[in-house]
């Protein structure tokens, strides 16, 4: 199996360790700490992060330049009431959800003849027994993902000199979003964020207008599924 194609990155501490407490209060220092980093920030809107123990956790991330009560204290100021029905609230746009087994994604390199052959092949899809074929394009490469028993095939039907990466043993969660959800900030950031509270990685993801499809290993299909489910049901 190839390597997936993003992961999430770990954020950066917060703060310089040339910055003086005189130029940057306790307070901003934690709330910039917990803005920049989505995962604590909705954990701790979720009740699933100790205060105490995350106050400690700054202070050695910030080189002990703030005291343990003042952070601490900074923290219980932090709106967490309304971070967290902000959460609820995106989680609720998710109308439709939908979880698919034994997906695979190749990755092509973009030419002028491919369109031509991704259509081709695309005739010999069965859409009405529920096959997969999406195409997502991008400036260099095009990503196609396609059920697993059509893998060998869509290889052969391009240049191998085209073929960049194949990833196999995936699953495909489809999520369908009301209107609200194409101007609401934060819809994709929120679901992304589930998902990584709970543990799954997020090999690829797409988010045309009023949906969002991730691409998760096979063994976290379940864990995606509900991780998402939940955050539905605010």
């Amino acid at each position: 199996m190839g390597k997936p194609l993003w992961r999430n990155q770990t954020n950066p501490s917060v703060g310089d360790a040339n910055t003086s407490s005189s130029e940057q209060s306790t307070g901003e220092v934690v709330r910039q700490f917990i803005e920049r980093d989505a995962v604590l920030k909705n954990g701790l809107a979720r009740g699933l992060i100790n205060a105490r123990a995350l106050a400690r956790y700054i202070q050695v991330e910030t080189r002990e330049r703030y005291s343990f009560e003042a952070i601490l204290s900074a923290i219980r100021r932090y709106p967490v009431k309304a971070v967290a029905a902000k959460y609820r609230n995106v989680g609720k746009l998710v109308s439709k959800l939908s979880l698919k087994n034994k997906i695979a994604v190749v990755t092509i390199r973009n030419s002028p003849e491919l369109p031509t052959k991704l259509a081709e092949f695309s005739k010999e899809i069965d859409y009405g027994r529920g096959e997969t074929f999406r195409v997502i394009s991008g400036p260099e490469s095009v990503f196609v993902v396609i059920d697993s028993k059509n893998l060998a095939r869509i290889m052969s039907a391009v240049s191998k000199r085209d073929l960049i990466a194949a990833l196999d043993n995936l699953a495909e969660i489809v999520t369908t979003e009301s209107e609200e959800a194409i101007r609401t900030p934060g819809v994709l950031a929120g679901q992304v964020t589930e998902l990584a509270i709970n543990g799954v990685n997020l090999v690829a993801c797409a988010a045309p207008p009023s949906s969002a499809i991730f691409l998760v290993e096979e063994e976290d299909a379940m864990s995606a599924y509900r991780a998402i489910e939940r955050l539905s049901r605010g």
